[in-house]
């Protein structure tokens, strides 16, 4: 503080008497001064509380920083998609499982009638003995041909059936459980959206906006995405009225079963075929056409087994 007796104090106006503060560059009064520096007084108090309860922060041992409860949240909500997957990759198992019985149970019967025949023929031999026999064993292998994929780098895990020595010798391709090769070519594009991917097991299918013809959204209402599999069952879809693909952007479209199960954790870019179960399968052919609100196709997508 020093003597200013040119100046009034800031507090009450008087000027006789006044002191002028250095740290506020204000003019106070003797009463104001002892005011002001009891202020002082206090922050000074405030500050050190300030520094001993960092301080004590600082030794502190207990999971009190709020990063903790991130990581218990995370962990959380980890641990459900854990159970989704791990649900749905059962369900997928036993519709393997399903699946594979069906048909093993069809070529169990041509072994058996196989047995029969040759059992009322009189040319039994070896040769004849060693095929049928070899054809079992091979049913045999099957029953527990399964396995499970899983990843160290992602939550990721699969059921999917491995393929057996000598089966293609006993039948054809057609008969066997694991999906075949997908040959994809898209017959039609026109425009920036077009079919992006397909999920092979019926889970979903990406719809792309390149922005190659157009850097603008594209409105989707009227829009549909037609899948006829194998010439026998037609999946329509509707977009949704309120919905716009923007420019270089995707939208993966999932189908019911697949949004309550192993994706049910996916939100960004998302939309649910709430009325179609899945989107299926095929043994042959299956076309898909991105048709616009005109009815014009925009593009032709023809997958082939």
């Amino acid at each position: 503080m020093t003597a200013n007796i040119h100046g009034s104090c800031i507090k009450c106006g008087k000027s006789g008497g006044v002191l002028f503060c250095n740290g506020c560059q204000q003019t106070l009064c003797f009463k104001h001064v002892n005011e002001h520096r009891d202020e002082l007084e206090k922050q000074l108090e405030d500050l050190i509380n300030q520094e001993n309860q960092f301080e004590n922060d600082l030794t502190k041992k207990d999971d009190s920083h709020y990063l903790f409860n991130d990581i218990d949240k995370w962990k959380k909500e980890t641990i459900e998609q854990i159970k989704q997957i791990a649900k749905q990759a059962k369900q997928d198992l036993r519709e393997l499982i399903n699946q594979s019985n069906e048909k093993l149970l069809k070529r169990c019967e041509e072994v058996k009638e196989n047995v029969r025949l040759l059992k009322e023929s009189e040319d039994l031999s070896e040769i004849q003995l060693n095929k049928l026999s070899n054809e079992l064993n091979n049913l045999k292998k099957e029953i527990n041909s399964f396995q499970l994929i899983k990843s160290s780098n992602s939550i990721f895990l699969k059921i999917e059936k491995q393929e057996t020595n000598d089966i293609s010798q006993i039948k054809s391709s057609s008969n066997e459980i694991v999906l075949p090769c997908i040959e994809e070519s898209h017959s039609k594009r026109v425009g920036s959206i077009s079919i992006g991917e397909i999920d092979r097991y019926g889970h979903f299918i990406i719809i792309e906006h390149n922005g190659l013809t157009t850097d603008k959204e594209q409105d989707m209402v009227g829009w549909t995405l037609n899948r006829s599999i194998d010439s026998y069952k037609d999946i329509i879809y509707r977009f949704p009225n309120d919905f716009t693909l923007k420019s270089k952007s995707l939208v993966k479209i999932l189908s019911r079963e697949a949004s309550q199960g192993r994706y049910s954790y996916e939100k960004n870019n998302i939309l649910v075929a709430q009325s179609i179960s899945t989107w299926g399968t095929g043994v042959k052919t299956i076309i898909n056409r991105l048709i616009d609100a005109n009815g014009d196709e925009r593009d032709v997508l023809t997958q082939t087994f």
